[in-house]
């Protein structure tokens, strides 16, 4: 999967979606998805030439657990043969309601060195 690819699926949901983790904190929209980076990986091809793999959190928060708009990002996920591992937590709010927090890694390729 390239980074295009990740952005377009997260869109194709029809929910706010912000690259940086401050998005999960930003506004009162729920549900949404905020991703960012967090590892970078050189990968060698053939020849000289060499691209990125980049891991990305995808964090998605709502108000419920289960949230439709979640199980569908995981059958899209699936339907390209991705399938990460899942992890969920309840944050509880201290001047706010709190929320479900459920969030994966995925690998993308991207060229981050070209000159």
């Amino acid at each position: 999967m390239i980074k295009y690819e990740l952005d377009q699926m997260l869109k194709y949901l029809d929910i706010p979606v912000g690259e940086g983790e401050q998005f999960i904190d930003q506004g009162d929209d729920y549900p949404k998805v905020a991703y960012w980076e967090y590892v970078w990986t050189d990968a060698m091809s053939s020849g000289r030439d060499y691209e990125e793999v980049v891991t990305y959190q995808v964090s998605f928060v709502s108000r419920k657990p289960r949230h439709p708009k979640l199980l569908e990002l995981k059958q899209m996920l699936n339907d390209k043969g991705l399938h990460p591992v899942f992890y969920h937590e309840y944050v509880k709010g201290t001047n706010a309601p709190g929320y479900f927090h459920t969030y994966f890694s995925i690998d993308v390729e991207e060229v981050l060195t070209e000159v």
